[in-house]
């Protein structure tokens, strides 16, 4: 249960540094924007996926992170909660945030025989197509798809508030609008066919694979407390 609540917690927190601190900046955080705004200039347009050494330096957090976010999240989870669950809490969280490192990766590496392979599994071909076209409408108007990792939960939740009380990131006056959209070339076909066609039937998805994660969830906090209220019987003695 710990497990599955580190993974939904941890795209839910990858959504909310994306769109703020990354986006939107915060005071203390200036140089996260400064780096963010280095990278979408970078990846844009027809460059989204390049093989440049140079461009790709940009890519990655930097080595600092991991552990400024580790030591916070398990000071506060170990005070919280009991060792067991923080540790399936914290590992969820850390192979999480190791996903995004290598798939973000991946996604800007253009040609990369990690995506040639998985072009050819079905189902796998098929969810890595849609998360590369998410990042990519990402980089393309950047107001939106914040989310990077399935089953970008950030985006399903806060897309129909967005819908109904307007865009993010656009005035009442038209500030901040984006420009046209702009065809963005790729070098790996099959992922573009695979990924046409499925981004209408997305939020379904998103929902779809919410609702049976806390269906999971559920089920083994039930099992759970099931096994812990039932008391062992004594054996006899011989």
């Amino acid at each position: 249960m710990w497990f599955v609540a580190g993974i939904l917690y941890t795209n839910l927190f990858e959504y909310w540094v994306h769109r703020v601190p990354m986006h939107q900046g915060l005071p203390l955080l200036r140089h996260v924007r400064r780096n963010h705004i280095q990278h979408h200039r970078i990846f844009h347009g027809g460059n989204f996926r390049t093989r440049n050494p140079s461009d790709l330096a940009h890519i990655s957090g930097r080595f600092w992170v991991v552990p400024v976010l580790l030591a916070v999240h398990y000071a506060l989870a170990t005070a919280v909660l009991p060792i067991e669950a923080a540790l399936a809490f914290l590992s969820a969280c850390f192979f999480h945030y190791l996903a995004f490192e290598i798939s973000h990766w991946l996604t800007h590496l253009e040609d990369n025989p990690v995506d040639r392979m998985l072009s050819g599994i079905p189902l796998v071909a098929s969810i890595r197509a849609n998360q590369i076209e998410h990042h990519r409408i990402h980089h393309e108007t950047p107001i939106g798809e914040f989310n990077f990792n399935p089953p970008y939960l950030g985006d399903a939740l806060v897309r129909p508030l967005a819908r109904r009380f307007g865009e993010p990131g656009r005035s009442p006056e038209g500030e901040g609008r984006p420009t046209a959209a702009r065809p963005v070339p790729d070098s790996s076909p099959s992922v573009a066919v695979l990924a046409r066609g499925r981004l209408e039937a997305r939020p379904v998805i998103l929902y779809g694979a919410a609702l049976i994660l806390g269906v999971v969830a559920l089920g083994i906090l039930a099992i759970a407390q099931r096994s812990g209220s039932e008391t062992p019987v004594p054996r006899a003695k011989p």
